[in-house]
C-alpha cells in the first residue's frame, strides 16, 4: 500500500465516525426532546388528575331519572 492510499483510507474512516457520531448525537437529541414532551405531559395529567373540579361541577354524578 502506499502512503496516500493509507492516508485515504485513515481519512475516510475518520469521516464515517464522525458521521456516526452526529448521528447518535441527533438521535439523543430527539431522544431528549420526546422525553421532555413525556414528562410535560404526565405533569399536565397528575396536576388536572388532583384539581378541583370547576364550580357547578359535582365530585358524584347524579344518574337519577
Amino acid at each position: 500500500m502506499s502512503v496516500s492510499s493509507i492516508a485515504a483510507t485513515a481519512v475516510a474512516s475518520q469521516q464515517n465516525q464522525i458521521a456516526q457520531a452526529m448521528q447518535i448525537a441527533v438521535l439523543r437529541a430527539g431522544h431528549e426532546q420526546e422525553k421532555a414532551l413525556v414528562d410535560m405531559l404526565a405533569t399536565a395529567a397528575q396536576s388536572s388528575a388532583r384539581a378541583t373540579p370547576p364550580a357547578g361541577l359535582g365530585a358524584r354524578l347524579d344518574i337519577g331519572v
